[in-house]
């Protein structure tokens, strides 16, 4: 496998362990995985604005102007200063319903581990869903893995800002909400999504002015 690979799979476990779980209430398997995610959905979207600061930039600014929380416009800030639109961006092509990949190979080596058990669910609605059950091991390899490989102390606190601004919103929400997104919506399936990050700055420099 190639390191992406396993660079992609500690993104999503990390994404995985932070507060967008919940208990798992099945007795069955909650022993050896106490906590539930759930939808495949709700983890791409969630995965997309990790994967570009731009996006989750300006997300962050449309929540300080809801708000007037002005630590929503600070983080927006220090994705710029820090120059993450060109450095950390990881493109996603655009599929049917949105920004999508396959996360097959990721949760194949994170199930090889017995760190996360995907399964699937039938909604009301009799359509598949996917969850993923969490292993009680995983937050204590999360903190293990930034103390061994401090690189990867970036994707640990910023998969904790984007569970904090998506406020606990499931994958239909999130999705309407990135498809508000002119430039995300417009782009055509099988494209790579397009930045937006210099309309981003400039609304930053305006609400400096």
């Amino acid at each position: 496998m190639a390191n992406t690979d396993y660079r992609d799979a500690v993104r999503i476990l990390f994404l995985l362990n932070e507060k967008a779980s919940e208990p798992n209430l099945d007795p069955s398997t909650n022993v050896e995985f106490p906590l539930r995610f759930k939808g495949e959905m709700r983890l791409q979207a969630l995965d997309f604005w990790v994967r570009y600061p731009d996006y989750l930039a300006d997300e962050l600014v449309a929540q300080f102007d809801s708000t007037g929380d002005r630590t929503k416009l600070a983080a927006a800030r220090s994705i710029f200063d820090a120059n993450e639109p060109s450095e950390r961006a990881i493109p996603m092509l655009r599929k049917y319903y949105g920004a999508y990949e396959h996360l097959d190979t990721v949760m194949a080596i994170l199930a090889m581990s017995r760190l996360v058990k995907p399964i699937t669910l039938q909604n009301s609605l009799g359509k598949n869903r996917q969850h993923f059950l969490i292993s009680g091991k995983v937050a204590d390899l999360c903190q293990e893995i930034v103390s061994d490989h401090p690189i990867f102390d970036w994707y640990l606190q910023r998969a904790r800002l984007v569970v904090e601004v998506a406020d606990g919103r499931g994958g239909v929400a999130l999705k309407a909400r990135q498809h508000q997104q002119k430039e995300y919506h417009d782009s055509k399936i099988g494209d790579l999504i397009p930045t937006i990050a210099e309309r981003v700055q400039k609304r930053l420099e305006e609400i400096a002015a």
